[in-house]
């Protein structure tokens, strides 16, 4: 935006600066896009601009603003005061006692319990503004312009990722009056990673005691708990209400306290204000449904006229809700004169979902999460089955509702007797939806949320020497660990008994619980960030003053991090669902690879896992989804990913490709807008962030070590005999799968029943006829030997041993061997691919010239023109961008910015379209 000199002539002017990144080994795009406009009073205007190719940076400006500004700054300036009725005053009561002490009382009626705190003097106990103000209405007095908002390429056109800085108020407007759901997201992505250090030209630092860092934080808020959206009359759609929670948790992580124990959590007291709103009654978490009835009301035709002609409101007023009425006099009436009653189904389970996994993902800057995340969780978990009714309507509104529709039916069709039928059929359906219930969606989200969470042992600092130890207080988890241990084994016991059922109706029954494979997720997890965070000095007993309650603790602790547990899981008879036997593979698989994290020696733990897998992917009692799912697992255990993206809950809980996939590769929190970290704390797999996945990874990183140089004749890689057979074994037995030789089922002698055979005499393995398998066992093997397995040649060089003793004693006689035919057999095949081979190569070539283009144009430019001619790089092409580890995490303009900022070629900017910083030079 323009000067004070353009103000006071009333005429504003917006200049945008678009700057192209282009990362290293890129593409450069180029050609026109639009730029859309929003002016206060309503003006829209699309105009379009030109990206040059050449990556350089293009001025797609003046742009003239004939609206009226916001706002004012006499307003700005008469806000930035106090005001009266922040100033807390302690009332008496009709009992004698002030309403502070009314508050204190009521904290045990509160989900923060002992962490109940209100930030500011200008909110309440529910953290609404005193002064009745909306964040909105307090944003919009930050706006001296007449600039609602703008969007780059509003239609999605461009190919590539467009990041927009402009004021807070901006995205404010952005995301109440834009329909368009991922506009609104947009805002939200980009209101998380707020503020920028390029704030804009707000020089109050309050809003009715507000401060204004802290607005975006309320702005998402609002979304959360449904505040109007200007654009419909309407909350914001379920969907990106839930984008509004994660969002939350995202600004709360980049705005974070030092310590878990500090004080500035707004963010989250927020996110859990929303549950004590709806979901939090007499002390525990319910599981509402929250089915609002839908009333058809009378609406005179004038005034439908009115709205129409005033554009005031797109309501007609015709349709109201019943809980909008608060008097039982009032509802009681709208129900006798509504034209017509209806049930609407609500979707607010998925914004509950998420919710619980913001709160369960904040963190300190330290890494760990504040008391009140765990506090919360077992609130949720303690849940006890207790059912809850699924309808906020009193009896008598509910006869009330079932007479008005039977009159309804009667008066509108002569025949009655015809529509008995479909009367009770309606009246039946809504007997059903009212049924108390339990949801199990409520406790398999808060399961999963367990594993985002960091807590370790307090530390205690001797007085007398300084010396710090660890308390010898039971871990923070415990209790987590007891609960998750609990709605395991219920959840298993109903499903045992649906198992039976099965078997005596010969027919499925139902389907399997989501509960079991996010306890068993939660579970090892869990064991493994209480091993991983508590020194072995202090790790003895559980302190507890009961010692029966000791030991089934100490036995609990046990078989959390044993192996065998999950293995029984895994293949218990009758045989489980695929969940529940997925979710003990990956547990297996996950502490097989941690147990090597601290070992000296070989190894083999990865081995031991994955030799589990592919025994169980050959057996004939596996499905094919779950053999898929087992050699996914495998990928993800080789690949350091086995323990932080929890596939299998995931995978179960949402049963969404597009779902799931987001939170594979962004994590919980999803996408960030390109500026910071706060989303991808949970993607950094580091020991002070994620210290159970660390130490997954770090023992599947030697294990990996060892699968590739086991046999390699070098210093410091001498694997023994039996390992080195081992690892021989195992890729003979992959390597086999792959070509389709095992995994063969046959008619047995007796000709009465099939059975497995290890080796078929044709090619009819499983993976001869499930190339989705086949392709998926190929990446590992590649993954784990792109040029041969060394293990192999190794045992093969042992030729002049067979036969002997020892050579059958270490089972080298089963690993595969390769003829003197099959190795030209072999090489006449390898020749025949050689055309292939070159294609291949020189399309690898040609996509390597095109990620050259931008920095050869770059040389030849620079070559031919004096970049110092103008300052701000103007119509030049800029720097390639190199993907260093910001870059990786998914903060693209952020690692643009620093790396630009360092060469002297940022212009001011830290955004890819942005506005132009003005630098002032001191007299200094």
């Amino acid at each position: 935006m323009t000067g004070e000199q353009q103000i006071k002539n009333n005429t504003l002017q917006a200049h945008v600066i678009a700057e192209p990144v282009i990362p290293d080994g890129g593409i450069a795009f180029g050609g026109p896009i639009t730029i859309r406009i929003i002016e206060k009073g309503g003006q829209c205007r699309e105009l379009v601009r030109i990206i040059e190719s050449d990556g350089s940076r293009s001025d797609w400006g003046p742009i003239t603003l004939y609206g009226e500004p916001v706002t004012t700054v006499k307003k700005q300036l008469a806000a930035s005061g106090t005001i009266e009725t922040a100033q807390i005053s302690k009332k008496a009561s009709p009992t004698g006692k002030s309403q502070e002490d009314g508050k204190v009382l009521n904290k045990n009626k509160s989900l923060f319990g002992d962490s109940y705190a209100v930030n500011h003097l200008a909110f309440n106990e529910r953290l609404l503004h005193k002064g009745g103000y909306q964040a909105l209405e307090l944003i919009r007095l930050t706006n001296r312009t007449p600039l609602l908002w703008v969007r780059v390429d509003p239609h999605g056109l461009f190919d590539g990722r467009v990041a927009l800085f402009q004021q807070d108020a901006c995205l404010g407007e952005q995301l109440f009056h834009d329909g368009d759901a991922s506009s609104q997201v947009e805002a939200l992505r980009c209101l998380a990673e707020r503020p920028h250090r390029v704030q804009g030209s707000v020089k109050v630092k309050n809003l009715y005691d507000v401060p204004v860092e802290e607005l975006p934080v309320h702005l998402l808020a609002d979304c959360l708990r449904g505040s109007v959206a200007l654009h419909a009359d309407l909350p914001h759609n379920p969907s990106v209400r839930s984008q509004a929670a994660l969002t939350i948790a995202q600004w709360q992580n980049n705005k974070a306290p030092m310590t878990k124990n500090s004080g500035g959590w707004i963010g989250l007291n927020l996110l859990v204000q929303y549950l004590d709103e709806r979901f939090f009654k007499d002390g525990r978490i319910t599981s509402s449904r929250f089915c609002r009835v839908c009333l058809q009301t009378e609406v005179e035709p004038q005034e439908k006229l009115n709205n129409a002609n005033n554009q005031t409101s797109t309501d007609s007023g015709e349709y109201q809700y019943l809980d909008m009425y608060y008097t039982e006099r009032d509802r009681l009436s709208a129900i006798q004169n509504a034209k017509a009653v209806e049930r609407e189904e609500d979707e607010e389970y998925r914004v509950r979902s998420s919710v619980v996994t913001a709160i369960a993902c904040v963190r300190a800057k330290d890494g760990l999460s504040p008391p009140l995340v765990l506090d919360v969780l077992e609130k949720v978990l303690r849940v006890n089955e207790d059912v809850t009714p699924s309808t906020t309507e009193s009896l008598e509104e509910d006869y009330l509702i079932r007479t008005k529709k039977r009159r309804k039916h009667s008066f509108s069709r002569p025949y009655r007797h015809k529509v008995d039928d479909e009367i009770e059929e309606e009246l039946w359906f809504d007997d059903i939806r009212n049924m108390p219930y339990s949801s199990s969606f409520l406790i398999a989200d808060a399961l999963l949320a367990l594993c985002y969470v960091n807590a370790r042992p307090e530390v205690i600092e001797d007085p007398s020497t300084g010396k710090q130890t660890q308390s010898r207080e039971n871990h923070p988890c415990l209790p987590l660990m007891i609960l998750c241990r609990r709605w395991l084994d219920w959840d298993l016991f109903k499903e045992s008994i649906l198992i039976e059922r099965e078997a005596s109706h010969s027919s499925p029954i139902g389907c399997p619980s989501l509960i079991a494979p996010c306890a068993i997720t939660a579970l090892y997890s869990l064991a493994l960030l209480r091993q991983s965070t508590t020194d072995s000095s202090v790790d003895e007993a559980v302190s507890t003053k009961d010692p029966q309650l000791s030991s089934e603790l100490t036995a609990l602790l046990d078989e959390a991090i044993d192996c065998n547990f999950y293995v029984n899981l895994f293949d218990t008879t009758p045989r489980r669902s695929d969940v529940t036997r997925a979710a003990a593979a990956q547990a297996v698989l996950s502490l097989c690879c941690a147990s090597d994290r601290n070992n000296s020696g070989e190894a083999i733990g990865l081995l031991i896992g994955l030799e589990f897998i592919l025994k169980r992917i050959l057996e004939p009692t596996t499905s094919p989804g779950l053999k898929q799912t087992l050699a996914s697992l495998m990928y993800d255990a080789c690949t350091g990913k086995i323990c932080s993206t929890q596939r299998v809950a995931i995978m179960a809980r949402y049963n969404n490709l597009i779902d799931s996939g987001n939170r594979f590769f962004n994590g919980p929190l999803g996408s960030g807008y390109g500026s910071e970290y706060g989303a991808s704390i949970h993607t950094l797999v580091s020991e002070q962030s994620m210290p159970a996945a660390n130490a997954v990874n770090n023992g599947a990183r030697r294990g990996l070590r060892f699968l590739k140089q086991a046999g390699k004749p070098s210093q410091g890689n001498l694997a023994s005999e039996e390992n080195l057979v081992r690892v021989a074994k195992f890729a003979t037995d992959l390597w086999r799968t792959i070509n389709g030789e095992l995994g063969g089922i046959e008619l047995s002698s007796s000709g009465d029943q099939y059975v497995t055979i290890p080796i078929t005499t044709a090619v009819d393995g499983i993976c001869a006829h499930d190339g989705v398998l086949r392709c998926s066992l190929l990446s590992l093997w590649q993954w784990l030997w792109p040029k041969g397995c060394i293990a192999v040649l190794r045992v093969q060089s042992w030729k002049e041993h067979e036969g002997t003793s020892r050579y059958k004693a270490l089972g080298a006689d089963e690993v595969m061997k390769i003829e003197d035919d099959e190795k030209e057999a072999a090489m006449v095949e390898d020749s025949l691919c050689n055309d292939l081979r070159q294609i291949i190569s020189s399309e690898i070539d040609r996509q390597n010239w095109r990620g050259q283009m931008a920095a050869v144009r770059r040389e030849e430019l620079v070559s031919s023109k004096d970049l110092t001619a103008n300052i701000q790089g103007l119509n030049y092409p800029l720097h390639i961008v190199q993907r260093d580890e910001a870059w990786k995490q998914g903060a693209w303009v952020a690692s643009t910015a620093s790396q630009r900022r360092g060469k002297g070629v940022d212009g001011g900017s830290t955004v890819s379209v942005t506005k132009l910083r003005l630098t002032v030079k001191g007299n200094e």
